[in-house]
């Protein structure tokens, strides 16, 4: 008797699966966002008002998208912190240096952690549905 496979970050069913590839958390399929580039600034965070997939409302209620700022904060923590400790014991950098690498990279990564950040913040209160 087979042994059921493990479910795996990539499987289009897991919730990992929606936020890592920025679709739709009710079906999967939708983009959230309009444009796929991060980094075009003008219009990093603009999203359609419905999944065109499934028509999911993205516009859930005015100011929905603001709790996504209590999930961008832990993102950045977690990403600076064993960073700073891992430059801080085995790089020769100043406390300025380091300021300033750290300053960088967080403005540098900002615009993907807010799209992130809104992904698993619409995830938290958008359950799948296979069959839309």
């Amino acid at each position: 008797m087979n042994a059921p496979e493990p479910t795996k970050v990539s499987h289009p069913e897991s919730k990992a699966y929606s936020i890592l590839r920025l679709k739709c958390p009710r079906c999967h399929k939708g983009n959230l966002f309009s444009v796929k580039n991060a980094y075009n600034l003008k219009r990093v965070l603009d999203m359609p008002d419905r999944c065109p997939v499934c028509n999911q409302d993205f516009r859930i209620e005015p100011g929905f998208y603001t709790g996504a700022l209590w999930v961008s904060f832990p993102i950045i923590v977690l990403l600076a912190v064993p960073l700073w400790i891992l430059v801080f014991w085995f790089a020769d950098f100043s406390f300025d240096m380091m300021f300033l690498l750290f300053a960088a990279l967080i403005i540098g990564l900002q615009p993907p952690i807010m799209r992130y950040s809104r992904a698993i913040w619409i995830g938290v209160f958008v359950k799948y549905d296979p069959g839309k």
